[in-house]
């Protein structure tokens, strides 16, 4: 009689849900490295995050293409002051835009993955339609809020470094792993400890949902729990 293999046990990761009323759209830019290690991508890196925010029930983000040929007609290398941000913005007629920086990167192992990421916001009664390329001026820090018009800089920050020897990174890699590792793989869940593009993916995933958490807070928004993760109902 021939045996019946048994079926790996399937389960639903957590996911994260944002604490808007209504969808929004983030782009993302490519991330800047101040690790000290030459090799890393910075758009590889902004990759990871956009493939979790994508992932955030209630938040669209734009392909990271889009955001470079936005960059590209604007003539811009990099995002290095408010109003390029929101130039940027309104070209691409994203809510939020996404910037970052690689500040730890070892991709042996114990692995170790440090970024700093920010989203900037426009405000509520912040001009959203395409910017006419002739119309380079926005408001800066110094003047957000200060004249008519003038559209408000809404801030939210998150920094952490991931490290594969620290007992609470190991946790928290568990919790995200689960359900996302092939069951039947050699490897499982223990892939995400030795590959850094699925130990920065999981760090991606922890940024943006303290990104989403500070959000919350900025807007007076109760989160389940307090926090912004989503946990899977049981059937």
């Amino acid at each position: 009689m021939a045996g019946v293999g048994c079926q790996p046990v399937l389960r639903q990761p957590i996911t994260l849900q944002a604490p808007y009323e209504t969808e929004r759209v983030w782009a993302v830019v490519p991330f800047s490295n101040e690790s000290g290690v030459s090799t890393v991508d910075g758009s590889s890196v902004a990759d990871q995050f956009i493939a979790e925010i994508e992932l955030v029930e209630g938040l669209r983000c734009l392909p990271l293409n889009r955001t470079l040929a936005a960059m590209r007609s604007l003539g811009m290398n990099g995002v290095r002051d408010l109003q390029q941000a929101y130039t940027l913005m309104r070209t691409l007629q994203a809510d939020g835009l996404v910037l970052g920086t690689v500040t730890e990167w070892d991709p042996y192992k114990p692995l170790r993955f440090g970024a700093a990421i920010e989203v900037l916001s426009a405000g509520d009664g912040a001009d959203r339609k395409p910017l006419d390329l002739k119309e380079l001026t926005m408001p800066t820090a110094e003047s957000a809020g200060g004249a008519q018009g003038a559209v408000r800089a809404e801030l939210s920050q998150a920094s952490r470094l991931f490290d594969a020897r620290s007992h609470e990174t190991l946790i928290e890699l568990e919790r995200y792993s689960d359900g996302r590792a092939a069951p039947d793989s050699a490897m499982g869940t223990r892939a995400y400890e030795v590959r850094i593009d699925l130990f920065s993916r999981f760090g991606a995933y922890v940024l943006v949902r303290d990104l989403l958490e500070q959000e919350a807070a900025r807007l007076g928004v109760p989160l389940p729990n307090g926090r912004a993760e989503k946990v899977p109902t049981k059937d």
